[in-house]
């Protein structure tokens, strides 16, 4: 990545420049032993300046022009592709390292053919340079080739997906250290509480917890700060932010005056530090496909089962065993990050009973009969309640044998976990739409009116 970095950078911002005085300096003669190459190329492709001029021009004015066309033709590409998943389509795009390295080639290819024409006179021959820009377009013809090809690679469904649920995965890696050093409930239960509002609006997008840290402990006493939002919500003016508790009345209020500025609000989220807008993305391209304006379940399936890698990688017990290298600090942060993943998993059993989209439902049922066990127990009671929230939906479907499976195979692993009520609710549901099948009925009588 590093190096992939700064090749994109160089080529597209100082490479270029210098490339172009390094080839000019050589073409003054100062290396006796190159004065063979540069007589050979001089002889037999670049017969003085003018032409020389003229072959730099061309080579200026061609990548430009393909340039401009090639692009606008991809931005037309990338519309297209965000009018039928979504608007993340676009951010992606110029996000990827391989296409910075792309356009920075380009732009590199003319800014130094440029550079170059400019030293060309009639007294002096730019051979080296010229040669140099020849050879970087013949190699940009081949770019051309593989940028269109990634383009269209980029622009499948599955691949747009993967790389939000990698972002994702990241993002949540990078903020363990944060929450390894915060706690998830208070400890003081006494004292005076301050509460902060923020300044301004925006999207909370990184809270500097050594700020924090320095606030309490100009405290002077036992002090704790309970954050009221976490990173990726969005606060408008005057909103609560955080309370502050202490027994020191002055104290909580000197606190309290520190804290605003080390929540940093910004117009627009971060999906490097923000696991949940990950999962708000994957959603939103799994709840456009699914509904009945696109008519499209291929990327609902495909997101959802990112959906549930995300969700089985975040439960993993391991994953929450790691050790703690500094002791907790006394702040409170509201962990929203699997609550918000299963809240998408019921957003999106809302859409397939809008859309009929039986395989969407029933790979739903299937992703919370295989994580159940590994849930904690407060997220097992919000599977519960979702579960039971997409029965009043279920009449809207036709029981296929891949949604009377998923949902045989979620009543076994309830009964498995011992929440025997919710099982029996699944299992009496599923009888009584079972009833219809063999019988003719629409979608709003295909469950009985007594039932």
């Amino acid at each position: 990545m590093h190096v992939r970095e700064t090749v994109r950078r160089a080529f597209s911002s100082f490479l270029a420049v210098p490339t172009a005085l390094i080839t000019y300096w050589l073409d003054q003669g100062k290396v006796s032993w190159l004065n063979g190459v540069r007589a050979f190329m001089e002889k037999h492709v670049f017969g003085d300046a003018e032409a020389t001029g003229n072959l730099l021009g061309t080579i200026a004015g061609g990548v430009i022009t393909i340039t401009s066309i090639t692009f606008s033709l991809l931005l037309l590409a990338l519309q297209q592709a965000a009018g039928s998943l979504t608007h993340q389509v676009v951010d992606q795009f110029p996000r990827r390292r391989l296409n910075q390295i792309y356009f920075g080639f380009f732009v590199g290819l003319a800014f130094y053919a440029l550079v170059t024409l400019a030293t060309v006179d009639p007294p002096f021959n730019p051979v080296f340079g010229a040669s140099v820009a020849l050879l970087l377009t013949f190699f940009a013809f081949y770019i051309l080739l593989l940028l269109i090809y990634s383009t269209i690679s980029q622009m499948r469904p599955t691949q747009i997906i993967r790389v939000i649920h990698d972002h994702t995965l990241r993002a949540r890696e990078r903020q363990q250290a944060f929450l390894a050093r915060t706690r998830r409930t208070g400890l003081l239960a006494d004292g005076r509480v301050v509460r902060v509002v923020a300044p301004a609006n925006g999207f909370v997008v990184a809270i500097d917890l050594e700020a924090l840290k320095t606030a309490l402990d100009q405290a002077n006493g036992p002090a704790e700060i309970t954050l009221l939002t976490s990173i990726g919500a969005y606060v408008a003016f005057h909103d609560p932010l955080a309370d502050v508790r202490s027994r020191d009345p002055a104290a909580a209020a000197r606190v309290a005056a520190q804290i605003a500025d080390a929540i940093r609000l910004e117009e627009e989220r971060r999906l490097e530090q923000d696991p949940s807008y990950g999962i708000e993305q994957l959603t939103t391209i799994a709840w456009r496909s699914g509904s009945t304006s696109q008519q499209n379940p291929a990327p609902t399936l495909a997101a959802v089962h990112a959906l549930r890698d995300i969700l089985s990688r975040w439960t993993t017990p391991a994953a929450d065993d790691a050790p703690i290298a500094e002791e907790r600090l006394p702040i409170v942060y509201p962990d929203d990050a699997v609550p918000g993943l299963l809240a998408s998993l019921e957003s999106l059993t809302v859409v397939a009973s809008e859309s009929m989209r039986h395989q969407v439902l029933a790979e739903i049922a299937r992703t919370l009969a295989i994580v159940f066990d590994r849930l904690p127990s407060d997220a097992q009671e919000r599977a519960q309640e979702i579960i039971l929230r997409t029965l009043a939906g279920l009449g809207d479907h036709v029981l296929t044998v891949e949604l009377e499976n998923a949902l045989t195979t979620l009543v076994a692993t309830l009964e498995h976990a011992g929440r025997l009520e919710t099982a029996a609710a699944v299992r009496t549901a599923q009888t009584t739409l079972a009833a219809s099948n063999g019988v003719l009925n629409s979608r709003a009588t295909r469950v009985p009116v007594d039932a």
